[in-house]
């Protein structure tokens, strides 16, 4: 009896993690991909959108070591995200109502102070509670892709202002269901053996395996344009003749179109190797960028919305379990933050300033022709590194 309990609680807790990772993923679903087309109708360039999309980036990487180490001294963890969810929502709402480049993005940069490290945070509270997180972790990706679908079709209704109070009451309702989870978190005495075991590990043993310091240099020149794509895409759609509720079905069906791609990653790195199949991947990535550079009209875009999925499916996977598989098992935590903070918000901060200084010199398809050639860097240099040979 007391063992069935136990099973329906733990159910229970699934449930409701499930349901906060669609809310805690909407907010970023909503805005992403269409904060661009937002900051242009109130007159933003292409720069200056660059520019608040990069700022905000930089912000997330020193704003999630500040809240990674409150929750971890922090006896519910719970709290720290709840309040991160409800800061990030209003600030929100004081963005709904800014014009000022400047105050814009200092309010920006703020709101991403409390948005950026929500995600990693629930990733740590789900790992600590051994709960299943590959299937949780997919439900963020059902929550980014409904929310982008919403997010247009209520922009293309009563105003593109709209996203910044989708984006309010979705994360509010998420900081509330993340109230309601029951956390089982590992002993005080087992956190106090890690700590000590992290305090002799430094940086410096990272620089040693050379096979994951070029990864995580190629990663710069992958990772960052398929990140500011969510920026971006909405004006090559525009440009194509699409409409903003067309910009969300196309990123419904993009992003929607990674899952299956995730699933099958496994089954074909077993088949062609891990390493060939990340290189056939960043390939499909620069030449999905390179057509995109031709202008392609908004009914191509939709037709070959699975290329996304191709991409990023493969790519979300398989480099970061590459990078997994070929450092020290000591010295992991340091490589995955290092990627994180390097080739994915890193890469991201290149491609949003510059994609911004493109679009203003070259329109939309400039914008995918800077992405292309920054993606045939990564190829080279992977190649290069010989980063393509499978494993002994």
């Amino acid at each position: 009896m007391q063992k069935k309990q136990k099973k329906n609680e733990k159910l229970n807790n699934t449930r409701k993690f499930k349901i906060a990772y669609v809310f805690t993923y909407a907010p970023i679903g909503v805005l992403c991909p269409l904060i661009g087309q937002y900051l242009s109708s109130i007159g933003f360039s292409g720069t200056q959108i660059g520019t608040v999309t990069a700022v905000s980036t930089a912000v997330a990487i020193f704003a999630s070591t500040f809240w990674g180490d409150k929750y971890s001294n922090c006896r519910d963890g719970r709290k720290v995200i709840f309040f991160l969810c409800i800061a990030a929502a209003v600030m929100a709402l004081f963005n709904s109502l800014i014009t000022s480049f400047t105050v814009f993005t200092v309010f920006f940069g703020v709101m991403y102070f409390f948005q950026g490290p929500v995600m990693g945070l629930a990733d740590v509270m789900v790992l600590e509670t051994d709960e299943n997180f590959a299937s949780i972790r997919l439900c963020g990706a059902v929550g980014y892709a409904l929310s982008v679908f919403a997010g247009g079709k209520i922009g293309g209704l009563l105003g593109l202002d709209k996203i910044f109070f989708v984006y309010a009451v979705t994360f509010v309702i998420g900081g509330f269901i993340v109230m309601t989870i029951k956390l089982q978190k590992v002993p005080l005495h087992k956190i106090e053996e890690t700590a000590k075991a992290r305090e002799k590990i430094k940086f410096s043993e990272l620089l040693k395996e050379k096979k994951a310091v070029a990864l995580i240099i190629c990663g710069i020149f992958m990772f960052g344009t398929n990140v500011a794509n969510n920026t971006y895409f909405s004006f090559l759609f525009r440009d194509g003749g699409g409409t903003v509720a067309g910009v969300g079905t196309a990123f419904l069906l993009m992003v929607g179109s990674e899952a299956p791609f995730m699933a099958l990653a496994p089954k074909l790195a077993g088949k062609f190797s891990q390493q060939r199949l990340i290189a056939a991947a960043m390939i499909l990535s620069a030449l999905r960028f390179g057509w995109y550079a031709s202008g392609p009209s908004h009914q191509w875009l939709i037709a070959l919305f699975f290329l996304q999925g191709m991409v990023n499916g493969v790519l979300l996977v398989e480099y970061m379990k590459y990078i997994s598989s070929v450092v020290n098992p000591r010295v992991i935590g340091i490589a995955v933050s290092a990627f994180y903070a390097i080739s994915s918000n890193g890469g991201t901060i290149l491609c949003n300033f510059f994609g911004g200084v493109a679009m203003d010199h070259f329109g939309s398809v400039g914008v995918y022709g800077l992405f292309s050639a920054l993606n045939v860097v990564g190829i080279i240099m992977y190649f290069a590194f010989g980063l393509q040979k499978k494993k002994k």
